[in-house]
């Protein structure tokens, strides 16, 4: 008699461990096995607690059943793991156990924009625009010139407005800093109007940035017309792509912005210029060179007369003297 009932505990006991130890394997195979979760954009995490977590896990196939996802969150915070708000990238069938591990990690998805040296605000607030990353919308355009050009770094959820803010920072706090170190050789008034050359000299050119500042500014103080292509496009497309070669007849174009028709420098920046192009501003090379014209290797000729500027034209072109305008 008493074997029997110790052949049955025994026997019971065996049972019941055989059926803890398949619970544990079948734990396993639940955190393990790989998903049928496919990344099509990113995976982001919202809200943190238990119940939302799970359903996520659930909605996003990475675990084919509520209750068992909770209770591996929760078996999972014993061992310290925690849920962390992010957007995060998870492999293709990432397991649930993969899954949780990256996003207790905080390794959250950093994204980059860059605002490329030259471009107007207009084709910066469309680049914004197009940035599936950033959140919101854009409620007011920025004073032309005010962004510095730079890749920005974010994550999620970052508004456009917030990389229009880092943007305006990083220009005002530059400006702020160069502007006292500034050359003898740069007489402007103050650092909008080194904003607003800095502008021009971007769009004129790659190279010899400082000869370029440097003949803007000799026009500047004997009162001649600086006569920069780019500012006539500006006047015409307020910042968007002419489209087109620029034509002789499109140079009068009677807007503030067009130094072909007005003396001095434009009422704003025409783009937003990178640091090179500002500092060429600042500390300008000294010249006594009036003209310069763009040859076929994206290097510039220069001259002190406009006779000779017209022959250098000619030249570069390919020209009879007498066809240069």
């Amino acid at each position: 008699m008493n074997n029997n009932r110790k052949n049955k505990t025994t026997s019971f006991l065996i049972g019941l461990f055989l059926l803890f130890f398949a619970i544990i394997l079948f734990f396993i195979f639940c955190l393990c096995r790989k998903s049928s979760y496919i990344p099509e954009r990113n995976f982001i995490v919202e809200q943190t607690d238990d119940d939302s977590f799970s359903r996520l896990l659930v909605d996003k196939k990475i675990s084919n059943n509520f209750a068992i996802a909770k209770l591996t969150i929760k078996i999972m915070r014993l061992f310290r793991y925690r849920t962390r708000f992010g957007e995060y990238s998870l492999p293709e069938h990432v397991s649930l156990l993969e899954a949780i591990k990256i996003i207790d990690s905080g390794s959250v998805v950093i994204h980059k924009i860059t605002i490329p040296e030259g471009f107007s605000v207009l084709q910066v607030m469309r680049r914004l625009e197009k940035d599936e990353n950033l959140l919101g919308e854009i409620e007011s355009f920025p004073p032309e010139g005010s962004l510095m050009p730079d890749t920005y770094c974010f994550k999620y959820p970052t508004q456009k407005k917030d990389i229009i803010h880092m943007a305006k920072k990083a220009m005002k706090d530059f400006i702020k800093c160069e502007w006292p170190k500034r050359s003898p050789k740069c007489f402007l008034k103050n650092s909008g109007e080194a904003l607003i050359l800095a502008s021009i000299v971007e769009k004129e050119t790659n190279v010899e940035k400082e000869k370029i500042a440097g003949v803007y500014l000799r026009r500047l103080k004997i009162d001649m017309k600086l006569q920069s292509c780019p500012t006539a496009i500006y006047a015409h497309k307020k910042g968007d792509k002419l489209g087109h070669q620029l034509k002789y007849s499109e140079l009068t174009i009677a807007d503030p912005h067009n130094t072909y028709v007005y003396k001095g420098l434009p009422p704003t920046p025409i783009s937003n210029p990178g640091k090179d192009s500002i500092i060429a501003v600042l500390h300008p090379e000294e010249t006594d060179d009036l003209f310069f014209v763009c040859d076929r290797d994206g290097k510039h000729v220069f001259a002190k007369t406009y006779d000779e500027h017209k022959r250098n034209i000619a030249k570069v072109r390919h020209l009879d003297v007498s066809e240069v305008r």
